[in-house]
């Protein structure tokens, strides 16, 4: 398969998460089934339908940064953050603070989900992210007592700088490089004592 083909990627990881939704749906609609019945509330159960509410976070957001935005296609700075939400509350380390609002251009969003992606990993020990818009600047800043961002993968996001080499645990890099590109955006970043910030 082609590695550098971000268009491609996009529709095969729209194609995977579709899949996805459906058996992950099943297995929710199982579970409340379940607890109807009485036999929901164990603790085995519990662990169950808290794994189950992460994966399905972790495939709205994954269908949201890394599937097919279309142009044009539109999204309320409310559904970005409750995709968000959900996703960072299946990981207690990390918090969010939201300062976006308003209608966003797909493309927008998509953009502001993959740095999150990105800045997160400065946090290794844990911390908050902060999102913040105003059309069409982006700004994401990581604020904890460890900070430990990759400096060299975010260099390789400057406008006509290489981004990195594909590699699953940085896929978020390449394809927030590309969708930089296609929107003409230049994106800046800054390592201050206690932040990491990342505009674009």
């Amino acid at each position: 398969m082609v590695q550098d083909d971000p268009p491609l990627s996009a529709m095969i990881g729209s194609r995977i998460c579709h899949d996805l939704a459906s058996p992950l749906g099943a297995i929710a609609n199982g579970l409340e089934l379940l607890s109807l019945s009485g036999l929901g509330k164990s603790a085995e159960m519990a662990l169950i339908q808290d794994s189950l509410r992460g994966a399905m976070a972790t495939l709205d957001l994954s269908r949201l940064a890394f599937g097919r935005a279309d142009p044009g296609d539109m999204m309320d700075a409310q559904d970005l953050h409750a995709t968000l939400a959900a996703y960072y509350a299946s990981r207690p380390r990390l918090t969010l603070e939201w300062q976006v609002s308003g209608p966003l251009v797909r493309t927008h969003a998509q953009i502001i989900a993959l740095i999150c992606l990105g800045v997160e990993r400065a946090l290794p020990r844990g911390g908050k992210l902060r999102a913040a818009s105003a059309h069409p600047r982006i700004e994401v800043s990581a604020f904890g007592n460890t900070l430990t961002p990759d400096l060299t993968l975010w260099d390789g996001m400057k406008f006509g700088n290489t981004p990195p080499a594909p590699d699953p645990r940085t896929a978020q890099f390449n394809m927030l490089h590309y969708c930089l590109t296609v929107q003409g955006l230049a994106l800046d970043h800054a390592l201050t004592e206690g932040a990491f910030t990342v505009s674009a």
